[in-house]
């Protein structure tokens, strides 16, 4: 939501409460645990709930950062400095590293393709019925 405010800065004044009331209620609840500043994971239960880890840390550390919006400037684009350069063959062409070649298919292949395919038809219809 933070990143929507610099690409669309009309949703600004509509976004950052939303920001500050979420961030001010993820630092209340970072008040647990053995060290007395493990998140919880409901964060409108005033205080720790209880529950802990690494997603509850990082998710109440994403919504604190992100009341930052104002101070830090939006994504790069061609014109505003972004180096990024686009590659329509999706990396497949243009490499001077040896390209590796898929070895043809061959009799065995297809039969063991055929016997696996029957194998699996024959067990889907065996769960069916």
């Amino acid at each position: 939501m933070a990143a929507c405010t610099t690409v669309a800065p009309w949703t600004y004044d509509t976004i950052l409460p939303y920001l500050q009331t979420s961030a001010i209620a993820a630092a209340q609840s970072c008040v647990g645990g053995n060290d007395g500043v493990t998140c919880g994971h409901k964060w409108w239960v005033e205080g720790w709930d209880g529950q802990y880890g690494v997603g509850e840390q990082m998710s109440a550390l994403e919504v604190i950062q992100s009341n930052l919006v104002e101070r830090v400037k939006g994504p790069l684009s061609s014109e505003t400095g972004g180096t990024s350069k686009g590659d329509p063959s999706a990396g497949l062409g243009g490499d001077e590293e040896e390209q590796v070649v898929p070895v043809g298919v061959t009799r065995a292949d297809r039969i063991g393709a055929g016997v696996l395919t029957a194998v699996l038809g024959i067990a889907t219809l065996a769960a069916a019925w």
